[in-house]
């Protein structure tokens, strides 16, 4: 198997290496091969790697007196890797005079620095392999950042939808929430760990089919590309012989609670006014409620909280 001895000169530096290796210029890469000036450098092709061995060896001891300090190699900026097979330029006039003065001892044939630099500047090109890999992976990035772009407006266009049909629901939110205000029917706010609800009441038992809560259901729905809720939720209503009294749920957002996404956010911006009148309501006990909305049905012995039956005022 043919291999090589190399005689690689510093670029910077008065030195010049001697190693052995089956390719010069993938071996030069181990050790900075920016840092070599292959114009000035030499190859020699022997017909084995033994050869290729026995010649290093040689010159390595022959010139060992002009070897350079493998500290002084690293100190400068050399690798430590092969650091001991540096020598001064100092021989290398003698070297290449003994190369050719023992052609015959040990056979090679040289390639010259013009060569090997050539050899470099055609590895330095790239293949159209390489080419192609990197045309391949230039398209993959830029489908990636369309994706990205269109996911981007995408979600643009989602939040601008929403704020649209926001702002179509607010003013008939906002006009039922002050009748019922001038009528005197909000009672206070419900607040669980599962979500917080307006209580609305009425001492005068709304007859069978009327509701306090004067919105369908659907009224306060919202939709946008690829999403949709409703501002107030399902509502709970119950009529006895003392009144009438009502619960509607507010959205998850009127909490501020856990995980708070962009649509909470603009859901919170839109209906600003409505939840802050909201907040200032007084909270009514989880007791009251309980006796109120029992499970199974309406309790009619709620005048348990007579202070809150008060506030219902026509």
């Amino acid at each position: 198997m043919v291999s090589y001895v190399y005689i690689l000169r510093d670029m910077k530096h008065p030195r010049f290496k001697i190693g052995k290796a089956n390719n010069i210029l993938a071996r030069a890469r181990s050790f900075r091969r920016e840092t070599i000036d292959f114009q000035e450098s030499l190859g020699l092709r022997l017909v084995s790697e033994a050869d290729a061995y026995v010649l290093e060896k040689i010159l390595h001891r022959t010139f060992r007196l002009a070897g350079v300090d493998p500290l002084e190699v690293v100190a400068s900026g050399g690798s430590s890797d092969g650091a001991s097979e540096w020598f001064s330029t100092s021989c290398w006039a003698r070297l290449v005079r003994y190369l050719k003065d023992n052609q015959d001892l040990y056979p090679h044939e040289t390639i010259s620095g013009k060569e090997l630099a050539a050899l470099l500047k055609e590895q330095l090109v790239p293949s159209q392999a390489v080419l192609s890999r990197e045309q391949i992976r230039k398209e993959k990035e830029a489908r990636r950042n369309e994706r990205e772009l269109e996911a981007i407006e995408y979600r643009r266009t989602q939040l601008e939808c929403l704020r649209a049909s926001l702002n179509t629901v607010q003013p008939i939110i906002a006009q039922e929430l002050d009748r019922l205000r001038l009528n005197g029917n909000i009672a206070g706010i419900y607040e669980t760990s599962m979500g917080a609800c307006l209580l609305i009441a009425d001492r005068v038992p709304l007859p069978s089919g009327a509701l306090l809560w004067g919105l369908k259901p659907h009224s306060t729905n919202y939709e946008y590309p690829g999403g949709f809720g409703s501002i107030m939720g399902g509502f709970n209503q119950v009529t006895s012989l003392s009144g009438t009294v009502s619960k509607v749920g507010l959205p998850s957002a009127y909490k501020r609670t856990g995980s708070f996404s962009e649509e909470d956010e603009i859901i919170c911006d839109v209906f600003r006014e409505e939840f802050e009148w909201l907040r200032q309501l007084q909270q009514i006990p989880d007791a009251w409620v309980s006796v109120i909305f029992p499970i199974g049905g309406f309790f009619p012995h709620y005048q348990i909280a007579p202070n809150w039956r008060m506030r219902w005022k026509k």
